[in-house]
């Protein structure tokens, strides 16, 4: 037998169930940090204990190769037929057909098998390198090739190996999204997307670039902030709940986003909240039928989904007014701790207290987006303050509308102080 045969026979030719055009739609709607969480999903789901994420820079500082290394159960199948083969199904995973649950009993994040063509955005070729347990006694390992713009994987005829199970994900040729990847923006995102899981299974570590992830580290608090039913025309209601997190440091991936999980709080899917004011906070949305929305990546042609997420957005949104409202309270008892406090504790007349909401919150509005606040003395303070609240007593609308040039606050916060302004009731 020549070489040539004997190499065309250690390979079979897996062909995906997506499309060309489904493939190339789904990596480009994906991320570079997307496509890392979705492997590192597969790795969970794979009952992964330890998960390690790491890359190689070149001289040019841009990244030459990605790695995914998990010990988890590898890419487990039948021999004898090849259809039985996960990556057979690719696109459409029997994830949803099946006990929802991973040998160990975790809750399973993949459903469609989309999770792995997403991460052909990483690079031009990923290959899969992988060893499962056949028999008590029998480890197999073999390898799965995927190329940009091919429909096919190749897979290696498996072989006994010694080492113990668990698949590593090798991306080459990395991507221009690939590129973007920095350790610190990983982590970052990995904590939104993660914390929850890790809260629930604390057995699992991600490392990334050697560092293992610690998301608990950095929440300050976790907020429950309802549950609620939407209501559907001509029938019909769902149920959902909107969860918060509140981050010890602004994490400004964050901004504007909601991140839609199932109702096992597993996040499927991302989508902006559009509000502003949210750099220290991110929100959650939990619904069953979250999965059935992400399906097609048509999820904003979906009124019902669209009605829940605009329900949440005002639910978010009031729960955020709130909370400014909140820690505008508490820099007021700060500055007068320091006694820069520009108002008299003694007096308590209605249009005094107006002026004394105003105050707080535009103070909390300059303090959150002056970069040079923290390094100001505390007479520049002084003068500061003083000034602005010389301006709310003599002219409280002109100096929203200074503030609002300014810092160019949201819509809602100017709409606020400006009722403030106007005389509503404090």
């Amino acid at each position: 037998m020549d070489s040539s045969k004997q190499k065309s026979d250690s390979f079979h030719t897996l062909q995906m169930k997506p499309g060309e055009t489904e493939l190339l739609r789904l990596r480009n709607q994906t991320n570079a940090v997307g496509a890392l969480a979705e492997l590192v999903w597969n790795a969970i789901d794979a009952d992964a204990k330890n998960i390690h994420v790491d890359w190689i820079e070149n001289e040019m500082l841009g990244v030459e190769s990605i790695t995914i290394n998990d010990d988890g159960h590898g890419i487990v199948y039948d021999e004898k037929d090849l259809g039985s083969h996960p990556f057979a199904s690719l696109g459409d995973s029997d994830k949803h057909t099946v006990n929802h649950q991973s040998p160990e009993g975790r809750i399973l994040h993949g459903r469609f098998g989309k999770g792995r063509i997403r991460a052909l955005a990483l690079g031009g070729v990923i290959t899969w390198d992988t060893v499962y347990a056949k028999t008590p006694k029998t480890n197999r390992r073999y390898t799965i090739k995927g190329v940009v713009g091919e429909a096919s994987l190749q897979l290696a005829t498996p072989k006994n190996s010694k080492k113990s199970t668990g698949t590593e994900v090798t991306v080459e040729h990395v991507s221009e999204k690939g590129n973007t990847l920095d350790a610190t923006s990983v982590r970052r995102r990995f904590s939104l997307i993660f914390s929850e899981h890790l809260s629930n299974y604390s057995d699992i570590a991600i490392y990334i670039q050697g560092e293992k992830l610690r998301p608990e580290a950095m929440i300050s608090k976790r907020y429950l902030i309802g549950t609620e039913t939407t209501q559907l025309e001509p029938s019909g209601k769902i149920g959902w709940q909107l969860r918060c997190l509140h981050w010890k440091e602004p994490v400004a991936d964050s901004r504007g986003k909601l991140f839609l999980c199932d109702s096992n709080q597993l996040v499927i899917g991302e989508h902006e909240l559009a509000l502003r004011g949210s750099e220290e906070y991110t929100f959650y949305l939990d619904c069953a039928k979250a999965r059935e929305w992400e399906d097609d990546g048509l999820i904003a042609l979906k009124d019902d989904a669209q009605q829940v997420f605009l329900e949440a957005r005002l639910k978010a949104h009031r729960f955020l007014r709130k909370t400014f409202q909140e820690r505008a309270e508490s820099l007021a008892e700060e500055l007068s701790e320091q006694r820069i406090y520009p108002f008299p504790s003694a007096s308590k007349s209605r249009e005094v207290e107006r002026q004394k909401r105003m105050f707080s919150e535009m103070a909390l509005h300059i303090k959150q987006n002056i970069g040079s606040y923290e390094k100001m003395n505390l007479d520049n303070k002084r003068l500061l303050f003083k000034l602005l609240q010389g301006m709310l007593e003599l002219q409280p609308k002109k100096a929203v509308e200074i503030l609002n040039s300014s810092l160019k606050m949201s819509a809602e916060d100017r709409k606020a102080l400006l009722r403030l302004a106007e005389g509503a009731p404090v």
